[in-house]
């Protein structure tokens, strides 16, 4: 229900309210007027009566003829014996009125009010002896004006329809209309639409919420306009901002290619001079031509892995079966854990589930991170391989629910990598290797194929001394996400 019409609802009700009461209290008032005039007109007519009666009380005649005046009138007169008993009108078995026989006993004029009808009776003397009496009764029903309160009703009922007639349109016309506008306005203002002005041409509390209202959605239109410059300035900054960092990348970049490429290149250009010095010596020839090769492998391969990097090339994804994968790049790498000296103990779960990706991308992943934790251990250690079904959250999504993923943990017993180069060791050309064992690449190379198939990699360090390097790899839901502890299968290479 609107405004208005609640105003002209609740204006109305107090209005016929005041008006049932002004109404009752004016019909009392003429109520009361009513019954003063039929007091005083009864007291009139029965001293005019008494006066006529007390000569000739016992004439019947003439107390009947007296009755008789009265005929057609509102009013009816008796009369009475000393003992109280009707005899005018005449009663064929007349009984006495205790009332009358009570007001004759007193010997005073008395009157009452019941069952609708009033009376007034007066005693009647005869040479100072009470001989008699008489009463005036008149039906208030048809004394009373009738048609008086269904016309105040009419009247009443008129003029209230009028007034909420007259109210209800004061409350649109001053009310609902200018707050009908206020709503369009603010629907203007949902939408977008911030042009939109609201008339002012009222001076009262309806005024000034549309003043109010302009002015806020004039202050809109400037804060907007200034987000809107705010945001141009910020694209343009971060535009400069990425074009320096592209900049400051491609320098950096730049730098460690050198860098790399450089101390291979410097190895080649010397191994060439003493080439061209020991020419006539076959051993050195085949020395230095060795050497020769090897640098210009190592600078493949530096640029293999840059170009790796910057090729975000799509994985291939088909079912992989890590146990099987992981099996193999352990005996691909025997020979190296055999020359080191090394112990390799690999514990994988016989009902690893499989996972959806690129086989090769990962077999290299675990190459090279097994390759790492072999040249972290120089002169011998242990080298732990361990693949198992967990169910937990994904890393950043702690309010999202568990889901089943595939853990792979490389652990060696190497010096370990402190723990303020975690967050580095998988940036471009970031090594903890001596210069001239490392490009810096690998970690990161394996950092994107495993973010590649919605998984991450992480490093945690080992105890008492040694790190580990754990992959976590999603796996479909249909497939088992736990293993039991006796379905580990435990594979034991000795150097």
């Amino acid at each position: 229900m609107s405004i208005a019409k609640k105003i002209t609802l609740v204006v109305s009700l107090l209005a016929l309210c005041l008006l049932a009461a002004t109404g009752y209290a004016a019909l009392l008032m003429r109520e009361r007027e009513s019954q003063d005039r039929i007091r005083l007109h009864a007291r009139l007519m029965a001293e005019a009566f008494r006066l006529s009666a007390e000569g000739t009380l016992e004439s019947l005649g003439h107390l009947r003829a007296l009755e008789r005046s009265l005929k057609g009138q509102d009013w009816s007169v008796f009369f009475f014996d000393r003992d109280g008993r009707t005899v005018v009108p005449a009663d064929n078995a007349p009984v006495v009125n205790a009332r009358a026989l009570r007001m004759m006993e007193r010997d005073q004029p008395e009157e009452d009010l019941a069952e609708g009808a009033y009376a007034y009776r007066v005693p009647l003397h005869h040479r100072g002896k009470v001989v008699g009496g008489l009463e005036l009764r008149i039906d208030l029903a048809s004394a009373l004006p009738r048609a008086l309160p269904r016309i105040a009703m009419l009247v009443a009922a008129g003029l209230l329809g009028l007034f909420a007639l007259l109210v209800g349109v004061f409350a649109r016309t001053s009310i609902g209309r200018p707050i009908d506008q206020l709503m369009g306005g603010m629907d203007h203002v949902i939408k977008g639409d911030l042009t939109v002005a609201l008339p002012l041409d009222r001076n009262d509390e309806i005024g000034r919420i549309a003043y109010r209202f302009n002015e806020m959605t004039a202050q809109l239109r400037d804060a907007q306009e200034e987000i809107r410059r705010s945001a141009e300035a910020k694209i343009q900054l971060e535009q400069r901002l990425r074009q320096s960092e592209k900049l400051a990348t491609i320098g950096q970049l730049s730098a460690e290619i050198a860098h790399e490429v450089g101390t291979p290149l410097n190895v080649i250009g010397g191994r060439a001079r003493s080439l061209e010095r020991k020419a006539d010596q076959p051993a050195e020839v085949r020395k230095n031509s060795q050497i020769i090769a090897d640098q210009a492998e190592r600078i493949t391969k530096i640029i293999q892995q840059m170009l790796d990097l910057s090729r975000a090339r799509k994985p291939e994804r088909t079912d992989v079966d890590l146990r099987h994968l992981l099996e193999d790049a352990l005996t691909f790498l025997e020979d190296q854990t055999e020359r080191a000296g090394i112990t390799t103990r690999a514990e994988l779960a016989s009902d690893l589930p499989h996972v959806k990706g690129d086989a090769d991308g990962l077999q290299q992943v675990f190459l090279n991170l097994i390759l790492n934790a072999v040249q972290a251990m120089p002169t011998g250690g242990k080298l732990a391989l361990r693949a198992r079904a967990e169910h937990r959250r994904k890393e950043g999504l702690e309010m999202a629910p568990p889901q089943g993923f595939v853990a792979v943990e490389v652990e060696d017993s190497g010096p370990g990598i402190p723990e303020a180069d975690h967050s580095q060791i998988f940036e471009p050309f970031y090594s903890t290797k001596p210069r001239g064992q490392g490009t810096g690449l690998g970690l990161t190379v394996a950092h994107g194929i495993i973010k590649d198939h919605d998984g991450w990699l992480e490093v945690a360090r080992a105890e008492p001394h040694g790190s580990i390097f754990r992959v976590y790899l999603p796996v479909e839901e249909q497939q088992p996400a736990t293993a039991r502890a006796d379905d580990t299968r435990e594979i034991v290479r000795e150097s």
